[in-house]
């Protein structure tokens, strides 16, 4: 037998403020395509009508406190908070600013960071799962990058490395691998670690870290 991980979370959001240039039709966007969730999200806009108040809306629903008026160039500025409500660990939003003759839209992804894999239980040996990788695109830098799973013994050394895929999207997931075996290899007893990262040479995850990894500690209770 084995066992492995698990999030989950719910939703908040602050205010709109003002503030920058105006004169063409209504824009606004987010300053990235992709957050993590429970990271401020900041959005910008122009060509609103000048000291007009204006509302907001999130997929379609006002959300009352997030009002307020444009500045005397018709520019809107502010940053909020989200936190996912859905368990399906990521999700695109579309905001809107309305006025009363004026309004705009865009989107922005929430995402978790994470690494899980389905089904989670049955023998470690002969188990078939689905790897499944959230958020490893978050690194500007390297939005769509490769994911490798290292798998380290319960001695803390490297056994083997393998390439899982290219997390894709605005922020770098793979949201479901063909099947593969869990453990490609006989387990001894003990805990496993599974770092799921985006390097092919193995380094340990380190809260020091400059890459973004992700790490499973899985149980195993018995030896083959």
């Amino acid at each position: 037998m084995l066992s492995s991980y698990r999030p989950v979370v719910g939703v908040a959001l602050c205010a709109l403020l003002a503030a920058a240039p105006a004169a063409r039709a209504a824009q606004i966007q987010s300053d990235r395509a992709c957050y993590l969730d429970g990271r401020p999200v900041t959005v910008t806009g122009s060509g609103f009508t000048p000291r007009a108040p204006y509302a907001v809306t999130l997929d379609g629903q006002a959300v009352p406190q997030a009002t307020g008026a444009a500045d005397g160039m018709g520019a809107i500025m502010g940053t909020f908070t989200l936190h996912l409500a859905r368990s399906d660990g990521y999700h695109t939003y579309t905001l809107g600013v309305q006025q009363a003759t004026t309004s705009a839209t865009t989107q922005f992804t929430l995402t978790h960071f994470a690494a899980s894999f389905t089904p989670a239980r049955g023998d470690p040996d002969t188990l078939k799962v689905r790897f499944r990788v959230l958020g490893f695109g978050l690194d500007p830098a390297a939005p769509n990058p490769l994911v490798y799973l290292h798998y380290i013994r319960p001695d803390g050394h490297l056994l083997k490395t393998v390439l899982l895929g290219r997390a894709l999207g605005p922020c770098g997931a793979i949201r479901r691998t063909r099947k593969h075996r869990l453990f490609p290899f006989h387990t001894s007893r003990g805990t496993w670690k599974l770092q799921f990262d985006t390097r092919r040479a193995f380094a340990a995850g380190t809260a020091d870290s400059p890459f973004l990894y992700y790490t499973i500690a899985v149980r195993i209770h018995r030896a083959r």
